[in-house]
């Protein structure tokens, strides 16, 4: 399959509602080897931007959009973003494979002479237009010329005001690279010499190895034997900060996910072992997956399908990770689909979520343990004002320092930390380290406790 073809079907997989990353793995068995880096970044563009496209076709598309069928309109979507952002690929000859395509395909072969005459117009015509949008002073403007929805860039005006809303409209719309992290004796700066000479070692995550671009993870030299893992910078900073103040006992991943962080964790403590509860279970197979992979052996984790809000843990925790589900908007840069895909009611309820899953942790930790809440987002109403709400009737906890350092790190208003994503190998992320008291005194009025 070439490139085009490929970015197209797996749009169509996103339109279905696939994560695009998740098609493009598959995809790539199909798409012939040298084609690969153009279909991804056919893909990336198309979505990273898809309001900008969507505004510029219904701007010179003599037809109403809404009378188009599925296969012109994604066509034209990514055909518009093709001619202005795909790099080293000449734009006539995607406009001309896009029309061949149309005239091949049985629901849109009398499109093709549309497709042709909306793209030449954007080609000739667009640039100085989006130019002028992402220049503008207007919040809205540049929110469109970026491609961020209106009602997230007035969300983060309110919450962090103008200039850094419009700093977050730049920073979530910016190409993003992968990072590793470095298992357990693996050298990271042998095994960058040796296999990436283009990798840099990572200031922030100790484990961390930062490459210049996207490859293929099971193509990477160490990828199937374990010794290395790709995990971005916030997520590796989420894994070692439990692993900086857990003291040993029983870990709890309330929301385990695909197992990443918690691999993380049992990789570098080869005594321990943990529970990890998901409502997902194909999720949890592919945890038990990785951690095959990363030769964690099957009696160091028990994995549970279920409700974490309902769940009772094998034994009492010392340690609890919640990764709580989020709106993802820390993670648009690498995920873009994820942005067209939420609302402000989707922000609401799972912030309510949120709040309800810290409360629980909070009751099944130990004395003494740890709690670390982190989401990828970087809206407030799931980050400070959860814990905010919860350390509110929490006398029993406390907040503890994150340890590790960033120029991208902002404290969080009144709890936790914002890590803002400032580098193509960092998400956006929130992150509170919470610990329950061994006893709580009576409390004073007018002193905190």
């Amino acid at each position: 399959m070439r490139g085009i073809e490929g970015a197209l079907k797996v749009l169509v997989d996103v339109e279905r509602g696939m994560f695009a990353s998740e098609s493009l793995r598959r995809a790539q068995r199909d798409i012939e080897p040298a084609e690969r880096k153009l279909a991804a970044s056919l893909v990336y563009i198309t979505l990273r931007r898809r309001g900008l496209w969507r505004h510029l076709l219904g701007r010179y598309c003599r037809r109403p959009v809404s009378s188009l069928g599925s296969d012109t309109l994604l066509s034209l979507e990514a055909g518009i973003a093709g001619v202005l952002e795909l790099q080293h690929f000449k734009p006539g000859v995607l406009v001309n494979a896009l029309v061949q395509m149309t005239k091949n395909s049985p629901g849109s072969s009398g499109d093709a002479s549309l497709v042709n005459a909306v793209l030449h117009s954007v080609m000739e015509s667009a640039p100085p237009y989006v130019e002028k949008l992402r220049n503008s002073a207007e919040l809205r403007d540049q929110a469109l010329g970026f491609g961020v929805p209106g009602w997230v860039a007035s969300a983060w005006a309110r919450e962090w005001g103008m200039k850094d809303a419009k700093r977050l409209i730049g920073l979530t719309t910016a190409n993003t690279f992968t990072a590793l992290r470095a298992s357990p004796g693996t050298d990271r700066n042998e095994w960058a010499s040796s296999h990436w000479p283009g990798a840099a070692l990572s200031e922030t995550a100790k484990a961390g190895i930062l490459l210049d671009s996207n490859p293929y993870p099971p193509e990477l030299p160490g990828y199937g034997t374990g010794q290395v893992t790709p995990q971005t910078e916030s997520s590796m900073i989420v894994s070692e900060s439990l692993l900086e103040y857990w003291r040993g006992g029983a870990l709890l991943d309330m929301c385990m996910g695909r197992g990443v962080k918690a691999g993380h964790i049992l990789s570098f403590c080869p005594g321990a072992s943990a529970e990890g509860w998901d409502t997902s279970a194909p999720k949890l197979r592919s945890a038990e997956r990785e951690f095959g992979r990363l030769g964690i052996s099957g009696e160091r984790f028990r994995t549970v399908c279920g409700d974490a809000l309902s769940l009772v843990p094998s034994s009492a925790p010392s340690a609890i990770l919640l990764d709580a589900p989020c709106s993802g908007s820390g993670t648009w840069g690498r995920h873009p689909d994820g942005k067209w895909k939420i609302s402000p009611a989707n922000v609401e309820r799972m912030a309510e979520l949120q709040k309800l899953l810290l409360s629980r942790a909070c009751d099944i930790i130990s004395p003494g343990g740890i709690i670390i809440y982190c989401t990828c987002s970087v809206f407030r109403g799931e980050n400070e004002n959860v814990a905010g709400s919860v350390m509110a009737l929490r006398q029993d906890m406390a907040e503890m320092p994150l340890k590790a350092k960033s120029p991208a790190f902002r404290r969080g208003k009144p709890y936790g930390t914002v890590i803002l994503p400032e580098s193509p190998w960092m998400d956006g992320f929130y992150i509170v380290i919470l610990k329950k008291k061994n006893s709580v005194a009576p409390s004073i009025r007018g002193k905190k406790d």
